[in-house]
């Protein structure tokens, strides 16, 4: 590698970047930009200038594309990607990608608030920004900043932020993973903060009125779900389902008072959260939670009247099937959810026949499975909507092939699983830790079905380690499985090396 190539792979404060690593910044930084508010970090006064491309679309009054320059400016060591700014943002990375490539925003609202999100200088504007009303003097270019806003995307901040008096209630941070950061709040505390706001951007949402609900308050919290994934993926659930029952409180505080398409909008938002928090509770191993909470989102479906989100939540409910071993089941509501399929879209269909493959794997039907997981394959690349659910079809590096790996495991084809494995394990990202604990321990089954007994219990050993960091009771689950395929090495080295290992859980 070339001395410039190397050059590429460092941070602006010197640090040198993980391979994996496509953000252009190093954690210290990531999180540097999170305590400021979860926009944009700073940038050297001569940023604005610096690029040809950024200044013309500054000229052409064009925010989609001032903000593509800004992500392939110079001086970022690697381009920023559509996911990271849209963060920046509070939107999703489907709508920058839309701003982007789109006619120039003409809402002022929205105008404002994204400029902001990334600190743009107020004189390079074609708009004015509002005063600023704390009463200190203003901050104006790349140092301004809010001050001491709490890091929890979706609460309002404490009064007496401005550092005057003290916050009423300190937030204890759980965990922080990309740009969703996990506290601990009391429900005294967040009831009597959202009546007022909510922190998007560094700064404090304001209802538009206690009888109404701002758009932007609904576009935030639908730009949230993603993050709550990508926690759980790395956490578990048990650190995440808090914060979401906090979420879920909001969403239902604010349709007391929504009205007309706000309120549609909210209702989307609110099944979105359901089918997150049917998740949630599947990795924990509460199956009959998860289901009120799959029922709760189809209910939100037909009230909205929006098929795609009908055939989700039926999809979801599938899931619940397949984890309890119904494969009957399963098939069942994947067909309901595929009716009328050319009527649906990408996402949706994916998303059923994926499930789909996963009820006639549990029926021993491999012709099935595959058949459903090569119609999933062939759509994948057309999933391009906006809705905030399922998305890892589109996040997770070889999504399909996880699929098929999983159904061969089921159908007891390690030997075949074994090769898919491999390439989903080396391509997952550092921070999908309990995702790769449960691939690694798919892995052993998969090693144990293929009579490798001492790889299956290196792998075990890889994905206990996760266990113990995580609540997934899904990783536990599949690693008591990899037991019982151990059976004939029980009273082998591997297999007293394994129940010593699952003793420790």
């Amino acid at each position: 590698m070339s001395d410039h190539d190397g050059d590429s792979r460092y941070c602006r404060c010197g640090t040198r970047l993980a391979r994996d690593n496509d953000r252009g910044s190093c954690g210290p930084c990531q999180r540097q930009a999170r305590n400021l508010g979860t926009g944009a970090p700073q940038v050297p006064a001569g940023f604005w200038d610096a690029s040809e491309q950024l200044r013309d679309a500054l000229d052409e009054r064009h925010l989609g594309r001032v903000i593509t320059a800004y992500r392939n400016h110079p001086h970022h060591p690697v381009a920023l990607s559509q996911e990271t700014v849209a963060g920046w943002m509070g939107i999703t990375q489907t709508r920058l990608s839309r701003i982007e490539s789109g006619d120039p925003i003409t809402d002022l609202t929205k105008l404002i608030r994204w400029a902001e999100a990334l600190r743009i200088p107020e004189d390079l504007l074609w708009f004015k920004l509002p005063s600023r009303r704390t009463g200190k003097p203003s901050q104006t270019g790349t140092d301004a900043r809010p001050s001491a806003a709490p890091e929890f995307p979706g609460v309002a901040g404490p009064a007496g932020a401005g550092g005057t008096s003290p916050p009423v209630d300190q937030y204890r941070v759980i965990a922080d993973v990309g740009e969703v950061v996990i506290v601990a709040i009391d429900r005294r505390t967040f009831l009597a903060g959202s009546g007022a706001g909510f922190l998007v951007g560094g700064k404090v949402m304001p209802l538009a009125s206690y009888q109404q609900v701002a758009p932007e308050a609904i576009e935030h919290l639908a730009a949230q779900l993603d993050g709550y994934y990508r926690a759980d993926a790395a956490l578990g659930p048990h650190t995440v389902i808090p914060s979401v029952l906090v979420q879920q409180e909001l969403i239902r505080q604010f349709l007391r008072v929504a009205r007309g398409p706000e309120r549609q909008a909210l209702l989307r938002t609110s099944v979105a959260y359901a089918g997150l928090t049917t998740w949630l509770y599947q990795d924990a191993g509460d199956l009959a939670t998860a289901s009120q909470w799959a029922n709760q989102a189809l209910e939100l479906a037909h009230r909205v009247g929006d098929t795609q989100l009908v055939r989700h939540t039926l999809t979801n409910k599938a899931m619940i099937c397949t984890d309890q071993q119904d494969g009957p089941g399963a098939l069942d509501l994947t067909s309901a959810a595929l009716a009328d399929e050319d009527s649906l879209c990408a996402k949706v269909r994916v998303q059923a026949m994926q499930q789909t493959a996963h009820g006639y794997a549990l029926i021993g039907d491999r012709r099935g499975a595959d058949y459903a997981l090569d119609k999933a394959a062939a759509l994948l690349s057309r999933v391009d909507d906006d809705y905030p659910w399922f998305n890892a079809c589109r996040r997770t590096p070889g999504y399909i092939e996880v699929q098929r790996a999983t159904c061969y495991n089921r159908l007891g084809l390690g030997r075949e699983a074994l090769p898919l494995w491999e390439q989903v394990i080396s391509a997952l990202p550092t921070t999908a830790r309990r995702d790769k604990g449960v691939y690694r321990a798919r892995q052993a089954t998969a090693h144990a079905q293929a009579g490798n007994p001492d790889a299956a219990a290196d792998a075990v050993t890889h994905a206990v380690t996760v266990a113990r960091e995580t609540s997934s009771a899904r990783l536990r689950q599949e690693l008591h499985g990899v037991w019982r395929h151990l059976t004939p090495w029980h009273d082998h080295e591997p297999g007293r090396q394994v129940k010593a290992l699952l003793a420790t859980l």
